[in-house]
């Protein structure tokens, strides 16, 4: 699979330094009072400081609208308006820092995007050549201006190929071609380069193929639209399939326009830029895609995750709730936005949410299998293994793939381990290894499971030598490793796997008292009590009382990790 190209991003000093307020005073503009304009400069920053980003963003509008050439303002209402979410409020303040020559190099890309949305294409020009004088995004000037000729009615294919000089715009010129070909109904062309992303089958490139199978199920194509997603390698793309099938076009299906392709170039910058953990910018080109896209499922997901990944998950929800049951992505959605009502710790929003989708539609699997991982991140493992027993039963009732079963299986056997449902979670677990013999996750959990109870240790021992053959790189399973190798009185070889595997994960608590375990029993009495102390500074309840017994009279019999 191609790695996510790397975007430079060292020069985009001005939202950084704004986001962390390391500025050293109020340069307060002549027009208005100062001393107002101080007042609520203040006023916003402990609207900030309170989470309360709603209110600080309406300070600084209102700041900015009485000061309107007041730079520290349109500083800050810059920042707090990409992320809010208020893309008027982020044009505003970026054209006042125009005026003060501190145009920073992603700024042209909202003012190209508020423009292409208007139809002002003359605007767009002027942002295009801004955005290339700048630097940083100049790589997309053959993008930005082959859009703008094919929504003027023209042929931009003379400005795609400039694309092939630089390579960073290589790397997205394949799909921007495809988009273009068919936003200009030169479907032969498109289909000849869509047959190769296809066979490749990367992931990354799946928004692509379900754009196409939507362009071509809207021209009335059903037979090509299938061929695209012929593998169907991702949950939206078996969704989508199967809404073709069954001949559902309302929400479904949507021809590749200028303007979706255009939105589409911003949303993968904006996905490629959070996987950079460059979450302002994945924000602001998130925020960019949804203003021209208008009403769109895959705008509102994109601006979702962005969201999410800055950790603003009322926003990230709200987001994902858009997202119709009609849509291809409306489980991805469902799924996303229930994972940030989680992160949230709102149970009760995320249970609402899945008991009135499931009243509409029982029988989805999927949805009980939300509903149990709700429940056991809530802690109610038992209630959590009665959802998964209803997804085991429904999957196998229709059919699932061996690969859908085994996570089901998986789920379902973890949920029943943690609450103590036993062997039963371990016949689930063995029917899960049954369906997919071959997972290191599945096989690091059935013999992980069986060591901790100190019961079928051959077994155990096996399942997890036959995970670390097939992911050696895995701290948790090198770890599973190094803890039966002790659990055998092998307590050498246990050392050297839990040494690696504290490599990987230096911050784990389960590896920490694992290897000071270890240490102990081979007489590394300091280094033992190193690391209990180290596991202790993450550890809960009666794993922190356990630690503390160590570190104070050592390792005894009944004070061994499970």
């Amino acid at each position: 699979m191609a790695e996510v190209q790397i975007i430079r991003i060292c020069s985009l000093g001005l939202w950084a330094l704004l986001a962390t307020s390391q500025i050293a005073a109020p340069a307060l503009a002549s027009r208005g009072d100062s001393n107002t304009g101080l007042n609520r400069f203040v006023e916003a920053r402990l609207a900030e400081s309170a989470d309360q980003n709603q209110l600080a963003a309406a300070i600084y509008a209102d700041g900015l609208k009485e000061q309107p050439d007041n730079e520290l303002f349109a500083g800050k209402a810059y920042v707090s308006a990409v992320e809010t979410g208020d893309f008027d409020l982020a044009v505003k303040a970026v054209r006042v820092m125009q005026l003060r020559g501190t145009v920073e190099p992603e700024m042209p890309l909202l003012l190209y995007a508020s423009a292409f949305a208007q139809r002002d294409w003359n605007g767009a020009d002027l942002a295009t050549v801004e955005a290339e004088s700048l630097g940083n995004f100049a790589f997309l000037e053959p993008f930005l201006a082959a859009w703008l000729e094919t929504a003027r009615g023209r042929d931009g294919t003379a400005m795609l190929s400039r694309a092939r000089s630089n390579a960073t715009a290589r790397y997205y010129l394949e799909e921007q071609l495809i988009l273009n070909s068919l936003a200009r109904r030169q479907e032969d062309a498109a289909l000849s380069l869509i047959a190769a992303l296809v066979e490749r089958n990367e992931a990354r490139m799946a928004p692509v193929r379900i754009m196409a199978a939507r362009h071509f199920w809207a021209r009335n194509k059903p037979e090509a639209a299938k061929e695209i997603l012929k593998l169907r390698s991702t949950a939206a793309e078996q969704r989508l399939y199967h809404q073709i099938e069954t001949g559902l076009k309302k929400g479904v299906a949507r021809k590749v326009t200028a303007t979706t392709g255009l939105a589409f170039l911003f949303q993968r910058l904006s996905s490629d830029l959070a996987a950079q953990q460059a979450n302002f910018l994945s924000q602001l080109l998130a925020l960019s895609g949804a203003q021209v896209a208008g009403r769109s499922d895959y705008a509102w997901l994109i601006l979702g995750r962005a969201y999410a990944l800055a950790e603003k998950h009322d926003l990230a929800a709200a987001e994902y709730a858009r997202i119709g049951s009609d849509s291809p992505y409306f489980l991805v959605g469902l799924s996303s936005q229930i994972a940030s009502l989680v992160a949230n710790d709102n149970y009760d929003g995320a249970k609402a949410r899945l008991v009135s989708v499931l009243e509409s539609d029982p029988e989805a699997p999927e949805l009980h299998m939300l509903r149990g991982q709700v429940l056991q991140a809530q802690g109610d493992h038992a209630a959590a293994a009665d959802a998964f027993t209803s997804a085991v039963r429904l999957a196998e009732q229709q059919n699932r793939s061996d690969l859908v079963l085994a996570n089901y299986w998986l789920a379902l056997g973890g949920a029943q381990e943690q609450a103590g449902i036993w062997p039963e979670g371990l016949e689930s677990l063995r029917r899960a290894n049954e369906l997919l013999p071959n997972s290191p996750t599945i096989l690091n959990y059935l013999g992980y499971a069986q060591l901790e109870r100190r019961e079928n240790e051959e077994e155990a021992v096996a399942a997890i030598k036959q995970a670390h053959e097939l992911r050696s790189n895995s701290p948790a399973i090198t770890d599973s490793l190094g803890w039966a190798y002790f659990i055998t009185g092998d307590h050498k070889r246990a050392v050297t796997y839990l040494e690696s595997a504290l490599e990987g994960q230096p911050q784990d608590p389960t590896i920490n008292e694992h290897l000071g375990d270890a240490y102990w029993t081979v007489g590394r009495l300091y280094e033992a009590r190193y690391a209990w102390k180290s596991a202790k500074l993450f550890a809960e309840d009666e794993d922190a009382q356990r630690l503390a017994s160590k570190i104070d009279i050592g390792l005894q019999p009944d004070l061994v990790s499970p």
